[in-house]
């Protein structure tokens, strides 16, 4: 694959923000976020003659410049770990022309490598303006010679997290297919949701972890569960006293948790952690009194932690039970507005893996005019995590999963992981 940038524009509101609403605080959470640019990578790939790449782009411009209107943080400038400056400033418009063979074998190969260099990355743009690093939001979008386009985004996770994301696209493309307007998406709940006693001890772990594990390559795949498997992965998952019922979020966690400690190596050296920590986002939106609209924009998430122990003995139900309990907790302890720092010691002396569920986001509603995406694909950031991904059928749960090169050979053979998962294959892809 050759992929040649065509131009880099900034992209500004249509119409300029009012100066009462040029501050936006963030929401507590999103405090313990990277200050810095875009770890959300998202790529959605479109079925379109990109002949028409002109029209495309000068479609996708306005209606960009519209939208941001909407969500005029995403053109700002972060302050600082608390606040955007709504300034108009921008977003960056980044335009590509990618040179392959075969759309359809491209996507369905499906490698991580390749497709980082369809989202705007800072080590893949060398053509950018000094002010890349400040911006909220990036965007790409990847002409291909044998047709078809790719729109990726990049956003700063302090004011997105992936209902943002999804809801974003979807009010872009709604937008674009000539909506004059759209519900409210900005709020400041600063005032109302961020307790200040909060904001140190998160911020610390933050500072201190970054969950950085760059002295190993991380390794991106993905994996496919159908509706028969994730039914009978439900049914083994739940036969236990733990847990009746998991959902399909928390029995395939299970698996992929239970094939990991499984896989685990115990005692190389005394820095092995003796627990796996899955944190798990939980979204805000509907926890918090009053709830709030799901469009809503913010990295309303806040983090449950499952801690568990690396042993010989494998039990999904126990597993998935976990999960669930973890998940209910931070739940039960938000609402009662206790957040005391349990964070910081539940991520204490383990192996972290980020775990998230987008798949009932509307990611696949975003139509620009040509027709929904044939494909979603996140890109893999340098940490350890899975995230379950909707699929263009709406039939059965796709899961993204990165891991260090090591564990990655490990895991993807497991007989037990293999039972359930098939490889992945787009039916839209083929087109």
């Amino acid at each position: 694959m050759e992929i040649k940038i065509i131009s880099v524009e900034i992209i500004k509101p249509s119409s300029p923000t009012p100066s009462h609403l040029r501050t936006h605080k963030h929401f507590l959470t999103s405090t313990v976020a990277s200050n810095g640019y875009a770890p959300t990578s998202i790529i959605l790939f479109y079925s379109v003659q990109s002949k028409d790449a002109m029209k495309i782009s000068s479609h996708l411009k306005y209606s960009l410049s519209k939208t941001l209107t909407y969500y005029y943080p995403f053109a700002g400038q972060v302050q600082d770990g608390v606040s955007t400056d709504c300034n108009d400033h921008g977003a960056i418009f980044i335009e590509t022309q990618v040179v392959v063979d075969e759309r359809s074998k491209f996507l369905q190969k499906r490698d991580n490598n390749l497709f980082k260099q369809l989202v705007p990355l800072k080590g893949n743009m060398q053509e950018i303006p000094a002010t890349y690093n400040n911006v909220n939001l990036v965007v790409q979008i990847n002409y291909f010679s044998c047709g078809g386009i790719a729109i990726s985004i990049c956003f700063n996770h302090l004011i997105v997290d992936g209902t943002t994301a999804a809801y974003f696209f979807k009010s872009w493309a709604e937008v674009a297919r000539g909506a004059n307007d759209i519900n409210d998406v900005v709020a400041d709940y600063y005032a109302i949701y961020h307790p200040d006693n909060a904001y140190a001890s998160l911020r610390s772990l933050y500072e201190q972890n970054h969950f950085d594990y760059s002295p190993t390559e991380i390794v991106g795949k993905h994996f496919m569960f159908d509706g028969g498997k994730i039914a009978t992965l439900r049914e083994k998952v739940g036969s236990g006293p733990y847990i009746n019922h998991p959902t399909r979020f928390e029995a395939i966690t299970a698996l992929i948790l239970g094939v990991l400690i499984k896989n685990a190596d115990r005692g190389a050296h005394d820095l092995i952690a003796r627990q796996i920590a899955a944190a798990i986002p939980v979204n805000l939106r509907n926890i918090v009194n009053p709830p709030l609209p799901p469009q809503r924009l913010g990295c309303l998430v806040t983090m449950a932690i499952a801690k568990l122990p690396i042993n010989e003995e494998i039990d999904y139900n126990y597993l998935a039970a976990e999960v669930h309990k973890a998940v209910k907790n931070e739940v039960d302890q938000y609402k009662r507005n206790m957040h005391d720092g349990g964070l910081v010691k539940g991520l204490a002396n383990s192996s972290v893996i980020h775990i998230s569920d987008i798949s009932r986001m509307p990611f696949y509603e975003a139509d620009f005019g040509w027709g929904k995406p044939i494909l979603l694909s996140l890109i893999s950031l340098n940490v350890k995590s899975l995230c379950l991904l909707p699929t263009n059928n709406g039939v059965g749960v796709e899961v993204f999963v990165t891991l260090p090169k090591e564990e990655m050979a490990k895991f993807e053979r497991d007989p037990q992981f293999l039972s359930y998962t098939k490889p992945f294959v787009s039916e839209r892809a083929r087109l």
